[in-house]
Formats: structure tokens, C-alpha cells, sequence
């Protein structure tokens, strides 16, 4: 009898769009607060709202601004028919819904995201090894709530099976190329590894979950910034041993020797011969086997004008130069793992500016005892010290330089606030070359 009088209560007040605003206002005080007392304000009343406002609370109301307290709707509907219904009842029954307040939303979503958690990791662990990549990932986004945990959120309310396998995925991909990609081979394209695990060559691309969700757990098991570019992407895939389907990672050599297998490519020995400089492709790159020079030295410029300059003034002298174009592309890095493979020591020149420094401290970083700074000294800024001043902002990333020599370098750019260029210091630079043997 009382979820018959409930029902016709609510039915009676959903039937004159006049309460709409009065019911409207109630749920947002139940949200917010969690308990329907107090006063319920309403700005502005039409004629129509204050004729049905006023049938029910026994007074004579007039257009414009009116409170009333919820106990006394409550003491007027118990005057009526429907004594005994409740308001906040009534209100849940007249919306249809169970009405929840921000404290029981929080605590709703906390328990659904506690018990999506513990289902995934029980899965996870029996299908794992506990020590797995995955598995470690996983403990991290949830103790950290990093790694990708915004994006399992947003698609856990999308769908929880569907995140759920896809999770799943992203872990078996973490274990097959821990495994050296299941047959011994150390790279694999991004597309074959979607095609191994999931029948799908494109399962694992970047605009899809899976992909950026591979990025996250890559990012983590290489302790390294979620990447937001391209070619930090590149860069983190190869760290992974993935190579993407991609040319447009590109590098530039002069007098690099290449081979497939024990044999020498012919045509970059062309090059060599004819004295021409060459670009290679991270594509070109993953069918090269070694990488070398005959003098076991070779130079690294990062500005493509000076690198030209050098090569034409170098005359078709066998000298080993590579141009890395600015910041580091997966092809360089690439190029300069198979140099020092094969025992090579690589001497880097950057620009003298913030930037110019922390790209260097980034290839120094790959091979301590092969890599050394060329041409970034205190002597070697001052010869080419411009009159660009150095903005704050800028001058705040040489706080990061982890290389001692390279530190010096940079607090002598704190103190001078100037930049320093290449293009000034190209006449050294080719006594250096010149000068080995």
C-alpha cells in the first residue's frame, strides 16, 4: 500500500511541469549535501509555478523569489492523501532513480575502481609470471596512478571487459619481446608485434588504446617521460628493440662503412669512393648489421650547414662525419649503437646554446669512455659566442646536464645568458679531422 501511494504521489506531482524546478532543486541539494533539509530557494516564480507551489503548501504565493523549508513540504503532504510519504522518497521516485550524494558517488566509484583492480591483477598474476614486465607495470599504475592510469579510467567507463583485454594484450606484448621477440631476433616491427599477439597488425597503433597504453608500460620499464613527440616515440621503441613502420627517421653519414652480415654494402661503399655524403633511413638502418670506420674515429655534428661545409672542405678524404639534424632521431641513435659496437670512439659538436648542451648530454650519456664533447669547451663558446641572449626559461633546462664537462659548460651559460653557434668554430673543427691519423 505505501509503494502504491509512493507511486501515485510521484505520478501526481510529474503530471504538472509547474514542480519541475521545485523537484529539480531538492535532487541538487540531496547530492550536494547528502540529506534533504534545510531551506530549497527558487528564483523568479512564473504564475503557474506559484498557483501549483501554493495548492500544495496552503498559501498564497506571487511571481518572483521564494523559499520554503523541507520539512514544511513534508508536514503538507502528510495533510494530505498522501500522509506518510517521505520526501526524499518522494524525490527518488519521482526522478526514478536512486538518488546518490558526491560522498556516495565517491565511495561508489572508489569500490567499482577497487574491485576492477583486484580482478585485473588476479588475471594479470595467473597468467604471468609475478615478475613480469607486465605484472610490475601493473603495480605500478595502480600504487602510482601513472603509467596510463588516466586512460585505463576513462576506458574502463567505456567498457571494463573491453580495457580489461586489452590490459592483457599490452602484457603479453611486454613479455614476447622480453623474450627477444620469440625467436632470438632483437627487433620487431610495431606491426608484426600486433599481427604475433593479437592477429591485428594494426592493434597496437599509437590512435588506438593499445598503442598508447604499450607507450605508457614502455615508458615505465625504461624509467623515462611518457613521450608527447614523434621522434621520442621512435626513440622509446627502439629502446623496447620495436622498430615502427616509419622512414621518416632519418640520419646523415660521410665516409660511414656499412655491412649486411660479414659483408660490406656496396653502395654505401659507392659513396665512400665518390666522396659524396649519404642519408639512411631507420628503415635503411635496421637491414645493417655493422657499422665502422676506418680510422676508428668519427664526428657528429648536429647542424646540417656545418656538417655540408666540412664534407666539401674535407676534399673525398676518407674521414667518418655523421649529422644528427638537431634533436637526436631514432636513426642516429641507431647509427651511433652500431659505431660503438664495432669500437669506434665518437667525438659530438652541438651548438653552445641550452639546447645544443642537453642533446649532447644525451649522446655522451650512451657510451661513457667512446663518446666524448668536440669542440664544447669554455675556449671553444667564447669563439663562438653570439649576441642572442638567453631567456630565463631557456637557461632553466641546463639545471638537468648530468656530464661534468658539459656542467661547467653550462654554468659559464648562466653567467653569459649568451648562446654560441656552430657556424663559427668551422675552421677548428677541420684542423680536428685533419689532424687524425
Amino acid at each position: 500500500m505505501e509503494e502504491k501511494m509512493l507511486e501515485e504521489c510521484a505520478l501526481y506531482f510529474r503530471r504538472n511541469k509547474a514542480y519541475t524546478r521545485m523537484f529539480t532543486e531538492m535532487k541538487k541539494k540531496y547530492i550536494k549535501y547528502g540529506r534533504l533539509t534545510g531551506q530549497i530557494l527558487l528564483k523568479n516564480l512564473s504564475e503557474a509555478e506559484c498557483s501549483a507551489l501554493g495548492a500544495v503548501l496552503g498559501t498564497s504565493l506571487l511571481p518572483g523569489d521564494f523559499a520554503f523549508s523541507v520539512s514544511r513540504l513534508q508536514a503538507a503532504l502528510d495533510e494530505t492523501k498522501y500522509c506518510g510519504v517521505e520526501v526524499e522518497a518522494l524525490v527518488e521516485r519521482y526522478f526514478d532513480e536512486k538518488i546518490l550524494s558526491n560522498s556516495q558517488r565517491k565511495e561508489e566509484k572508489m569500490e567499482l575502481n577497487n574491485r576492477f583492480w583486484e580482478a585485473l591483477l588476479r588475471e594479470a598474476r595467473s597468467r604471468f609470471e609475478k615478475d613480469a614486465s607486465g605484472i610490475l607495470w601493473l603495480n605500478e599504475v595502480q600504487e602510482q596512478r601513472k603509467y596510463g592510469y588516466q586512460l585505463i579510467v576513462r576506458e574502463r567507463e567505456k567498457s571494463n571487459d573491453g580495457i580489461k583485454e586489452v590490459i592483457m594484450e599490452v602484457c603479453s606484448a611486454l613479455a614476447y619481446l622480453s623474450r627477444g621477440n620469440g625467436n632470438g631476433n632483437k627487433n620487431v616491427r610495431l606491426a608484426v608485434l600486433g599481427a604475433e599477439i593479437t592477429k591485428n597488425p594494426h592493434y597496437f597503433d599509437r590512435q588506438n588504446a593499445a598503442g598508447r597504453l604499450l607507450l605508457s608500460a614502455l615508458s615505465f620499464i625504461y624509467r623515462v617521460e611518457e613521450p608527447k613527440v614523434q621522434e621520442d616515440v621512435l626513440a622509446l621503441y627502439y629502446m623496447a628493440g620495436i622498430m615502427p613502420d616509419d622512414i621518416s627517421s632519418y640520419t646523415t653519414c660521410y665516409g660511414i662503412h656499412f655491412y649486411e652480415g660479414d659483408s660490406e654494402h656496396e653502395a654505401y661503399r659507392y659513396f665512400i669512393e665518390k666522396g659524396e655524403k649519404y642519408v639512411l633511413t631507420l628503415s635503411n638502418l635496421s637491414r645493417l648489421t655493422r657499422a665502422d670506420s676506418s680510422r676508428k674515429k668519427v664526428f657528429i655534428i648536429e647542424n646540417q650547414m656545418v656538417f655540408s661545409q666540412v664534407c666539401d672542405e674535407i676534399g673525398g678524404e676518407e674521414y667518418s662525419v655523421v649529422c644528427t639534424s638537431g634533436q637526436l632521431r631514432t636513426a642516429s641513435l641507431f647509427l651511433i649503437d652500431l659505431l660503438l659496437k664495432s669500437g669506434c670512439k665518437l667525438y659530438y659538436c652541438g651548438d653552445i646554446d641550452p639546447e645544443g648542451i642537453e642533446i649532447a648530454d644525451r649522446v655522451l650519456a650512451r657510451g661513457s669512455g667512446q663518446i666524448f664533447p668536440w669542440r664544447m669547451m669554455t675556449e671553444d663558446y667564447y669563439c663562438s659566442i653570439s649576441d642572442e641572449i638567453l631567456t630565463e626559461r631557456r637557461l632553466k633546462r641546463l639545471d638537468k646536464i648530468t656530464n661534468v664537462q658539459l656542467r661547467e659548460l653550462a654554468e659559464i651559460l648562466k653567467v653569459e645568458k649568451k648562446a654560441g653557434y656552430q657556424e663559427h668554430l668551422i675552421g677548428l673543427m677541420l684542423e680536428d679531422i685533419k689532424a687524425i691519423k
